[in-house]
């Protein structure tokens, strides 16, 4: 089925394929989530620890049907899941966090244009799964481990399970006990792998220079794996990737959609795109981080 790429920046579209979601140029956002002092400490502790965070479900139960439909109409109207970037309520999401990433990023944290959305089904043969072993930078990203400069995020719109391919992670406290630095995925060790299951509106996340990756799904899953990532920094730094976005201010939607095409040609080494959409991304202009 050809993807009707010429619509690309047509808004109307968007709106047509998702009815119960909105594509506006200044969104309303929901107030930002509340978590108490005694969760933020324990969060911080376990970053401290283990260099990551695996909270229950956090959002409402509303927000995370809504965008797992808009994921689902898309995923079978022949788009990439990514393309739910285009609506306003998966910003809505992540900016429901804004007084969680200030107390680990500063108030004047900054949204980097890095994102993603996954949608991955069953499989008798085992072969579908998200993505392979890897870090989101390589670089510096913590000092003493507790002044971080970025953080990713990673939320599951339906229970991730290890059927459905889960997130597992590599913790801190066994990374920092290797005589060598971890250049291949070859170099961990699997009694050390950490699985992190997690119930749909769950909140996962990590330092950047964490090796984290997906299983793979099988054919005993009950559900897809779908789910959403963005990644944000500390702006008392310089941009790891520039430009650094407002999550109070998300891009326009035409910028959202040229940066949605530009995340295809950024991750084409974990995961390719129909030639179709990408050169049509080229045609509008994409926007490149």
């Amino acid at each position: 089925m050809a993807l009707p790429t010429d619509k690309l920046l047509d808004l109307s579209y968007w709106k047509e394929l998702n009815p119960h979601l909105t594509v506006s140029q200044k969104p309303t956002f929901n107030t930002p989530i509340k978590m108490g002092q005694d969760q933020l400490e324990q969060i911080s502790d376990t970053i401290h620890h283990d260099g990551y965070l695996h909270q229950p479900p956090v959002f409402a139960d509303q927000d995370i049907s809504a965008l797992r439909l808009g994921i689902e109409n898309l995923v079978e109207a022949g788009w990439p899941a990514a393309f739910i970037y285009v609506y306003d309520e998966t910003w809505d999401l992540f900016h429901q966090l804004d007084e969680f990433l200030s107390h680990f990023l500063g108030d004047d944290f900054g949204l980097l244009p890095h994102f993603w959305a996954w949608h991955i089904d069953k499989d008798d043969k085992g072969a579908t799964s998200g993505w392979p072993p890897h870090v989101d930078y390589p670089g510096e990203c913590a000092f003493f481990d507790d002044f971080l400069v970025s953080l990713s995020l990673w939320i599951p719109l339906t229970n991730a399970t290890p059927e459905n391919g889960c997130m597992n992670i590599l913790p801190l406290s066994r990374q920092k006990e290797y005589e060598r630095e971890i250049k291949e995925p070859s170099d961990i060790l699997l009694q050390d792998v950490r699985c992190l299951p997690a119930p749909s509106g769950s909140l996962l996340g990590w330092r950047q220079d964490l090796w984290h990756w997906s299983g793979r799904s099988s054919r005993y899953a009950k559900e897809p794996r779908i789910s959403l990532s963005l990644e944000f920094q500390n702006r008392a730094f310089e941009p790891l990737c520039p430009p650094l976005f407002d999550l109070t201010t998300p891009p326009e939607p035409e910028k959202r959609i040229r940066l949605i095409c530009g995340q295809f040609g950024k991750y084409d080494h974990m995961e390719r795109v129909v030639e179709e959409l990408e050169i049509a991304g080229r045609k509008i202009g994409i926007t490149e981080a």
